[in-house]
């Protein structure tokens, strides 16, 4: 199976920050572009989103910050004539799960997974049940 293709795609640097975080904990990481919004009018930032996921041949997975923010609507603007998955709500977990599976499972069934993890990934606890 092939390598899903992945493009971060985040506010600020968060997605930048967050490429160094997983490389701490799986080591060397290759395969993932990370894009800011930082400076970018919309337009230009679909145009850079489109120019990136147009060299996925089979597609590929876009994975944003949050649901709705100006990261997201321009990723759906751009996926709506694409083979793209969007998962949004990335976080280290998403990110590690994904890098340890990217050459097992196909582009929607990754992204299935990923949102699954990224849920069970949050938790609630109280300090004293610990």
């Amino acid at each position: 199976m092939a390598r899903v293709p992945a493009l971060l795609v985040t506010h600020a640097d968060l997605g930048a920050a967050l490429l160094r975080a997983v490389a701490q904990v799986y080591g060397p990481v290759d395969g993932v572009e990370v894009l800011s919004n930082e400076g970018l009018s919309r337009p230009a930032l679909e145009q850079e989103i489109a120019r990136r996921v147009d060299g996925w041949p089979a597609g590929g997975l876009v994975l944003t910050d949050f649901f709705g923010g100006s990261c997201h609507t321009c990723v759906q603007s751009v996926a709506r004539q694409r083979d793209v998955a969007i998962v949004t709500g990335v976080n280290l977990p998403t990110l590690l799960d994904y890098l340890h599976n990217r050459d097992q499972y196909a582009v929607w069934d990754l992204a299935e997974r990923l949102q699954k993890k990224g849920q069970e990934s949050i938790r609630l606890q109280r300090g004293q049940n610990v």
